[in-house]
């Protein structure tokens, strides 16, 4: 009961987590994931090393089943036992083995037991499936989140581009007044150069940020097949806040989801199997034998093939290999300590960036709370500027002092606001969220 209530509390913390990285997963953002699944070369790949694993164990599995053969051989032997026997008609010399010995014949034999070697051989293969399995789901677990980030990245930098082009409007503005001034005789040339050069300076920055979302296009493009053209993001809507989720909730959800962790648990499992399997490696093997066939070198002709059917049973017991069997299980106990290491260094390096990440979150969240009054106090210094410039009671330096820095806090605003949307998203990627499910 109290596991139960432990899980839900968890999922319910996962879902505000959710909830406040992103309302709801936009539609072209599912469709991106989607075809990077069906499109990334990487992710063939190890689908196909899945259905090598899957022969793999359809190959272990042919111990299980009897092996048949077809053999002949000749072979020519002289001198051979001979032997002259007084018989009442006369003596008659009688050979017990041919010249030419000629031996045709289907052989068989099948694995009666083995100490469960085989079956331990099978369970290995398949174990190796899995983790085949399992390494596919990491790969499409981190396309998804480097889809997600290459689009909400485009996003912001759509958003960073309108307000560029805002600020533009706003030069533009800016520069229409001062060239009156200056035909006024209020203003010197020096003033509208000035302004010029700042409006060209925001319209290269806006050429920037549209460069920026091109490569990002072509990014997306190239890992999910979709042309660069069609790749459209709509307007981006954070809503929502981040609750506090302590360290410890979070590695528990990521004990559960994390693939990374889920792979270091399939190598410890492996490697137990391994023990078993060395363990057994010196144990006998029983076999059941037969063959059928034609073959010479019966009395009393010895040259005359005939037909012959041959069946026992068989024991392999390995006596004596070097120490090789017990240097085998040394070396796979050795192999699962370094695997419990491996498991033990992922949920280090998982609580290590966990811990980071949540870092991040608050100190943007801070330097959010500190830009919005940058902004709002900017906002203010451009509305009295541009006062001033109409009353012509500005200096140059003054002017572009406002509109700078009314750029620099709206461009920060959106930074910070990227910077911790993509350390919520990266949370997410940490605890193992599919969000594209």
């Amino acid at each position: 009961m109290k596991t139960s209530l432990k899980i839900l509390i968890l999922g319910s913390l996962l879902a505000g987590i959710t909830h406040a990285t992103m309302a709801q997963i936009p539609a072209p953002l599912q469709n991106l994931v989607q075809q990077s699944f069906q499109n990334f070369t990487k992710l063939k790949e190890a689908e196909q090393l899945i259905r090598v694993g899957e022969l793999r164990v359809d190959v272990a599995k042919t111990a299980l089943l009897p092996y048949v053969s077809a053999a002949g051989s000749y072979n020519y032997i002289t001198p051979t036992a001979k032997a002259t026997l007084p018989l009442p008609e006369g003596a008659r010399e009688i050979q017990f083995i041919p010249n030419h010995n000629i031996n045709l014949g289907v052989n068989g034999s099948y694995g009666l037991y083995d100490f469960g070697k085989t079956d331990l051989t099978i369970r290995q293969a398949r174990k190796n499936v899995l983790t085949s399995r399992h390494n596919l789901e990491l790969n499409r677990h981190n396309l998804a989140y480097q889809i997600a980030q290459l689009y909400y990245t485009i996003a912001f930098l759509q958003k960073s581009l309108k307000v560029q082009q805002e600020v533009i409007q706003g030069s533009e503005e800016v520069l229409k007044q001062v060239e009156q001034r200056f035909k006024n005789g209020d203003a010197l040339e020096f003033d509208v150069v000035s302004q010029q050069v700042k409006l060209k300076m925001t319209q290269n920055r806006k050429i920037d940020f549209e460069n920026q979302i091109e490569k990002q296009k072509v990014m997306l493009s190239y890992l999910t097949g979709t042309p660069a053209a069609n790749i459209t993001v709509p307007e981006l809507a954070i809503e929502g806040s981040s609750p506090a989720v302590s360290t410890e909730s979070l590695l528990t959800l990521a004990d559960g989801n994390s693939k990374e962790i889920l792979l270091a648990k399939d190598r410890i499992r492996s490697a137990e199997t391994e023990i078993e399997i060395a363990q057994k490696a010196h144990l006998p093997t029983i076999m059941l034998n037969g063959s059928v066939g034609e073959k010479n070198g019966y009395m009393p002709n010895v040259n005359q093939l005939r037909f012959n059917v041959a069946a026992g049973l068989s024991v392999n017991i390995p006596l004596y290999a070097g120490k090789r069997y017990d240097i085998q299980r040394r070396a796979a106990q050795v192999n699962l300590e370094a695997t419990k290491y491996n498991l033990t260094a992922v949920n280090e390096n998982l609580q290590k960036d966990i811990e980071s990440v949540k870092i991040d979150i608050k100190s943007n969240q801070q330097r959010l709370e500190n830009v919005g009054l940058q902004v709002t106090q900017a906002e203010r210094a451009l509305t009295i500027a541009k006062n001033r410039l109409a009353n012509g009671t500005i200096t140059n330096v003054e002017l572009e002092g406002a509109q700078t820095g009314i750029e620099e806090a709206l461009l920060s605003q959106l930074n910070y606001q990227f910077q911790l949307f993509m350390n919520r998203l990266e949370l997410k990627r940490l605890i193992g969220e599919e969000f594209w499910k």
